[in-house]
């Protein structure tokens, strides 16, 4: 036993308990089988890489197709063999399933509509395929693109520690953030063949760039490290990254503009409006100069079940009454089973009360992603589109484990022993006076 935590502490002290949780995340990754499986998008983002890396549209449709059809049918597989009623065997089901999906879709330019407005969604957006064609490469597109989605979710998870040491946190309330992302549709969704691991990494960076500059630290470096961030979310979904900005921009300028927080009122914080600002106006340049597609666009795709139907006449109507009935059924779904809204107040909390300067960052996230949601409220598509929200959980409740092991009464020392905690770095420790009257008052009577 005392060999263990021998180990356990050796492990701390040399900080690699976050790469050993990836590793841990990993396997269990592995496990988890015919769960994993390609999406129609992933179709659609390998027949890109596979274009990336020389391939003619149709080698590429052929090489995306047949991954997409094996997976597709493991799955199945795996789902019809749980029935009480199937008698086949599950080598049988799968040739038969991957058989009939390759027969459908061999000869179509798409497994979904070769419309070009609905191509062109997919093609001004390289950033993914980009990242997955090397993956594609060397592993073949299912192998590189789950590996690829095992890479993104552990670097997102070691972005959350770090952004969260770099906040002040103790090791194990860092730790904690790190293992609430991996537990929360955060993890899952990044783990997918989906652009939304590498959309996740981005949104990171840019919120550690923000918390660097509105704290002022390294501040040449913190502008490179939001533009960077910002410029790789943009050819990964540009139309998200033009919310995001606006809301950052406006997050810095009135942190800048009607904070009571003195602190904030500096070069850094301008610094985060003038990036997300020019990010945001870079979006909206490049849309006009290489005509991209616009909202309009994406809301005739929704309405018009991808361009199979007439365009709609008034589509921001539409989506109007279908957001207002989505979010009514989201709430009453919510109150049934309240889990996310008491951690989002928990951390709401956190993040108002010790945030400083992470909260307002945290806390834009998560109504960003309440605007994307609302901009393509379909049930289908919400819990991916809605992993921003999970971002102030993530990102809160490890404040509140950091106060609480601020308060915690230290153990008794053994002779020798230094008397501070090794786990925080001297500044935040000064920095976790009591903050109120009365917990001053009950800290000098103690």
């Amino acid at each position: 036993m005392s060999d263990a935590r021998s180990a356990i502490a050796s492990i701390r002290r040399r900080g690699a308990l976050p790469l050993l949780v990836c590793l841990l995340y990993a396997v269990f990754q592995l496990g988890a089988g015919p769960q994993w499986t390609l999406f129609p998008d992933s179709y659609r983002y390998a027949r890109a890489a596979e274009q990336y890396l020389g391939a003619s549209r149709q080698e590429a449709h052929r090489e995306a197709l047949a991954a997409f059809c094996t997976s597709r049918a493991a799955h199945r597989a795996h789902d019809e063999k749980l029935q009480p009623e199937e008698k086949r065997g599950e080598r049988a089901i799968r040739s038969t399933e991957e058989r009939a999906c390759l027969d459908r879709w061999a000869d179509a330019p798409d497994i979904t509509t070769g419309d070009p407005r609905y191509q062109a969604i997919f093609s001004s957006r390289p950033g993914y395929p980009l990242l997955a064609a090397p993956f594609v490469g060397a592993f073949g597109v299912l192998r590189g693109m789950r590996l690829l989605g095992l890479v993104t979710a552990a670097a997102a998870s070691l972005m959350v520690y770090g952004l969260l040491r770099g906040a002040g946190l103790a090791r194990r309330a860092a730790l904690t953030g790190q293992l609430a992302f991996l537990a929360t549709p955060l993890g899952w969704w990044s783990a997918q063949a989906l652009g939304e691991g590498l959309f996740t990494v981005c949104v990171l960076g840019i919120l550690w760039g923000g918390l660097l500059l509105f704290r002022r630290r390294s501040v040449p470096g913190a502008v490179a490290l939001t533009a960077l961030s910002y410029g790789a979310a943009v050819l990964t979904r540009y139309s998200s990254v033009l919310v995001l900005a606006a809301l950052l921009a406006a997050v810095g300028a009135g942190a800048f503009c009607f904070s009571r927080d003195r602190r904030l009122r500096h070069a850094g914080t301008v610094a985060l409006v003038g990036v997300s600002t020019a990010a945001a106006a870079a979006v909206v340049a490049a849309m006009r100069v290489w005509d991209l597609p616009s909202s309009q666009v994406t809301l005739q795709d929704t309405f018009t079940h991808h361009f199979t139907t007439p365009d709609v006449a008034h589509p921001w109507s539409a989506l109007l009454q279908l957001a207002t009935r989505f979010w009514r059924d989201w709430a009453a779904q919510q109150i049934a089973a309240p889990g996310f809204l008491l951690l989002t107040a928990l951390a709401v909390w956190a993040l108002a009360r010790y945030g400083e300067g992470l909260g307002g960052l945290a806390l834009a996230t998560g109504v960003g992603g309440v605007l994307l949601v609302s901009a393509h409220p379909l049930v289908q598509e919400a819990d991916r589109l809605a992993v921003l929200m999970w971002m102030p959980v993530v990102l809160g409740l490890p404040l509140a484990v950091d106060r609480h092991l601020a308060v915690r009464p230290l153990p008794p020392r053994t002779p020798g022993e230094p008397g501070e905690d090794p786990d925080r770095p001297p500044r935040q420790r000064v920095a976790r006076a009591p903050v109120t009257a009365t917990e001053a008052k009950a800290d000098s009577s103690g």
